[in-house]
């Protein structure tokens, strides 16, 4: 048998699409570390206030379906069970006032500065132990590393294929 001594059998090539694949990948897993990034207190205020705003936004929507229905007189029992929890009676005046009620605890500036300043100053006890966090400061402690993940992982897969298109020019 004949062997070609210029070739190389050991090895297989690897293209050149492969990779950009590859550091594409890496350059987005090694960004995905962003996750476990430090949380400064003003990110985490005002995610708090974001995801506060969205609660009350939920509830205030919850609280117009429920008095839609009570105007056809055909409140659900969801309703009534999110009616109750909220301490509101089924009467539409009451639930009108405690929409304004909502919306005025998530707008009023006296309002909103207590309640950032009560995210502050439970900023450090929240950083310390996740167990003394509420609903709240757990959702916006989430929110943050995961956009952290997000962020990450999508600058690194950029730059990684920047690199690799540079590393694999011709």
């Amino acid at each position: 048998m004949n062997y070609d001594a210029s070739m190389n059998y050991g090895t297989s090539p690897v293209s050149t699409r492969s990779k950009r694949i590859g550091a594409t990948l890496l350059g987005g897993m090694l960004g995905m570390t962003c996750y476990y990034l430090p949380i400064s207190k003003d990110t985490f205020v005002n995610s708090a206030f974001a995801v506060t705003r969205k609660n009350v936004e939920n509830d205030i929507k919850i609280l117009t379906q429920a008095a839609e229905e009570i105007h056809k007189n055909k409140l659900s029992d969801e309703n009534k069970i999110f009616l109750r929890r909220l301490g509101v009676a089924e009467n539409l005046n009451e639930i009108s006032q405690k929409c304004k009620d909502l919306r005025e605890s998530v707008t009023d500036p006296a309002t909103v500065k207590d309640l950032k300043k009560d995210f502050a100053d439970n900023f450090t006890k929240y950083k310390k132990d996740a167990s003394l966090m509420d609903t709240v400061a757990a959702k916006a402690m989430s929110n943050i590393k995961w956009n952290g993940f997000k962020w990450g992982m999508g600058i690194g897969a950029a730059l990684g294929a920047a690199i690799s298109l540079i590393a694999t020019r011709d």
